[in-house]
């Protein structure tokens, strides 16, 4: 692989960042909203029916959103994987993003299925969508809307605490590990990362034997060690 290709492929391309971005921030809209409209707000007040219409609308758009992140993902190339994770690291990180497209997934399944289940219906913002769960009370002395309502609130609380684990390992991996593994998602322009800082001596294999220029640093590190992203 020559170094343009690594240079081209060290970080996802727009359309999947942007994506992430708009969904990242969806979500912790709805975290936010759905703990103030459940832990808050009184019930049954215009306040309520108001934060219900929001979440809804908004759940939908985030739906919308994730089908055409999968689109994107399949039909587009991705970054390499850090050369540097260990195997636990790798496996970890593969379940992890799965885990990431699975559980917006069921989180927005279950609050549709609550929302037709309790005959109110799914609209978005002010646009009907299609009904896909009967209006039904009840089904073998299980009260529906009820069970849905807690499967929902406890499925977004572990996507929440997934979040977490998956922010934890960004932290990890660029101050610990001392890999940039944000910027691959950023769109900020980079300079030379841990490479420069350890005095290359970088675990990424050395592809250039020749002379190097102590004036242009990151020409060097580019040269060397092609892995490491150059300043756009």
């Amino acid at each position: 692989m020559n170094q343009s290709t690594y240079i081209n492929q060290d970080r996802y391309l727009l359309w999947v960042r942007v994506l992430h971005w708009l969904m990242a921030f969806g979500f912790l809209f709805m975290w936010g909203c759905g703990y103030y409209m459940t832990a808050i707000v009184e019930e049954d007040t215009p306040l309520e029916e108001f934060l219900f219409g929001v979440h809804i609308s908004v759940g939908v758009t985030l739906l919308f959103l994730l089908v055409a992140r999968i689109i994107v993902r399949i039909l587009t190339p991705t970054p390499p994987p850090e050369p540097n994770l260990s195997r636990a690291e790798q496996i970890g990180s593969r379940f992890g993003h799965l885990a990431l497209y699975i559980f917006p997934f069921l989180i927005i399944l279950i609050g549709w299925s609550e929302t037709d289940f309790g005959g109110h219906g799914v609209a978005w913002f002010g646009i009907k969508m299609p009904k896909v769960f009967p209006t039904m009370e009840t089904f073998a002395d299980i009260h529906l809307e009820s069970m849905t309502a807690t499967l929902h609130k406890w499925f977004a609380y572990s996507m929440l605490a997934l979040v977490g684990v998956h922010i934890a390992a960004v932290v990890k991996h660029g101050v610990i590990d001392g890999h940039d593994v944000l910027y691959r998602m950023t769109f900020e322009k980079k300079g030379v990362d841990c490479y420069e800082r350890r005095a290359f001596q970088a675990p990424c294999p050395a592809l250039w034997t020749g002379p190097v220029t102590p004036a242009i640093p990151s020409l060097n590190i580019a040269l060397k060690y092609p892995c490491a992203p150059m300043r756009a």
